[in-house]
């Protein structure tokens, strides 16, 4: 089972019977957290056609209808019992108003779920009934440290920093192979699938968020699996598409903003890149070589491929998401703020930087690569940082370096290297929960 961080302060907010909303995109873990983590009383499922699935802690589950089932919520609730209600966005909005009520007058715990951030902003609104009852609570994907930490005691360092990458996903731990054996042949046997999976995964997340997965949506999340981050850019590609009338940069960045609203987009802070603020980027790092490669190799069209044509194309991916995944992961540790630079003229990037919490100076920065460094590669390492203005400059060499650092670089850090980070991080993490929470979970 991989470890996150998010579990003790959520099981203690639920075991002191309070009231929280647990959101967060499709496939995120909120359903695996709720049931096996916490301890509820009654669980409650609602399906798409607004019926609703009844569970207790002993006896059989049964089938209600969306006011049946409040009524024996409402009972559990005056009990004093914990209970929850996942994919709550789906009950009609007529039945939020009860739960008011039950607030005042019960001391039963009560958790909600759900899968669509459009909800938790009614939930939220000024003019919802349940404004001011719940306690917030986003569940994002699992964090890199956290997935490098859980695995790094069963799995070889470099191994472990890349299935890390994918298994940021939870799904993909249930997948046969998962976190068995080299991670990028995986994914080339597996990709097909995956891709299916994942197309399946958002359409899943626009439905939930009242919304239609458009070509235009499509083509956006493709372009950005290839690496095209540019409005600018974007919008010159899908215009000569016929999918937006004009190569107006304006209209991509409107959608990009939606995609980022929903969970499927990250923004990242650009530093000391011209006529640039913010780098677009798949929040997943396996969706975004997915889409990657459903946008290079046209893998949707042309599933029956040579794996090694796959695997190359999935190795310079995933290249791509170490380098941003890494950069969170530096960032904790530098108790700073995760960054990237492009450097003007096709000169290239800086792989990660990270800044003050105020984002007004570089407190370092990396050059990251999956394989070995050679002395070249942390030259270019060193160099980056002082385009950057860095204080600290460093390399990330999962396989290590061929040759000690140069004069002016002040670490490299190999796969083993970045375990230990990881695990300090989480760590640190364990020692302030169990401190301000009073878990280890």
């Amino acid at each position: 089972m991989l470890w996150r961080r998010e579990w003790g302060p959520l099981r203690r907010l639920a075991a002191e019977q309070g009231w929280l909303l647990v959101y967060g995109r499709r496939k995120t873990g909120k359903t695996f957290t709720a049931r096996l983590l916490l301890p509820w009383r009654l669980y409650a499922t609602v399906s798409r056609d607004r019926s609703v699935l009844l569970e207790r802690r002993t006896g059989w589950p049964k089938v209600a209808e969306p006011w049946d089932a409040m009524r024996i919520i409402e009972e559990e609730l005056r009990q004093g019992h914990l209970v929850v209600i996942d994919e709550f966005q789906r009950l009609p909005e007529e039945t939020w108003e009860r739960l008011p009520l039950l607030h005042a007058e019960t001391e039963g715990g009560l958790v909600l779920a759900a899968s669509s951030l459009g909800a938790a902003k009614r939930v939220f609104d000024r003019r919802s009934p349940l404004l001011g009852l719940l306690v917030p609570y986003h569940l994002p994907i699992i964090s890199y440290a956290d997935v490098v930490a859980s695995l790094a005691p069963r799995l070889p360092p470099r191994r472990a920093a890349l299935w890390g990458l994918l298994l940021r996903e939870p799904w993909v731990a249930a997948l046969p192979g998962a976190a068995r054996g080299d991670p990028i042949y995986w994914l080339a046997s597996m990709a097909r699938l995956l891709l299916e999976t994942a197309r399946g995964l958002i359409g899943e997340v626009f439905w939930e968020e009242d919304r239609r997965l458009t070509s235009l949506y499509e083509a956006v999340l493709r372009l950005l699996g290839a690496g095209v981050w540019d409005a600018a850019r974007m919008a010159t590609v899908l215009h000569g598409r016929g999918l937006i009338s004009t190569p107006s940069p304006g209209t991509v960045t409107g959608v990009l903003d939606k995609l980022a609203e929903i969970g499927l987009v990250a923004r990242t802070r650009l530093w000391r890149t011209r006529g640039r603020r913010v780098y677009y980027r798949h929040a997943s790092p396996l969706l975004g070589v997915l889409y990657g490669l459903a946008e290079k190799l046209l893998l949707d069209e042309n599933p029956v491929q040579p794996p090694r044509r796959i695997a190359e194309a999935a190795t310079m991916l995933l290249a791509r998401e170490l380098q941003f995944s890494v950069g969170e992961l530096l960032a904790e540790h530098h108790d700073g703020v995760p960054a990237y630079t492009v450097l003007p003229g096709g000169e290239g990037d800086v792989d990660a930087v990270v800044l003050d919490a105020r984002m007004r100076k570089a407190l370092a920065a990396y050059e990251v690569k999956m394989g070995k460094c050679s002395r070249s590669d942390l030259e270019k390492a060193r160099e980056a940082a002082h385009r950057a203005g860095a204080a600290l400059a460093g390399a990330v060499c999962l396989a290590g370096a061929d040759t000690k650092p140069p004069t002016g670089l002040d670490v490299v850090i190999d796969a083993e290297g970045l375990i230990r980070i990881a695990t300090s991080i989480v760590s640190k993490a364990t020692k302030r929960l169990r401190r301000e929470w009073g878990t280890t979970l």
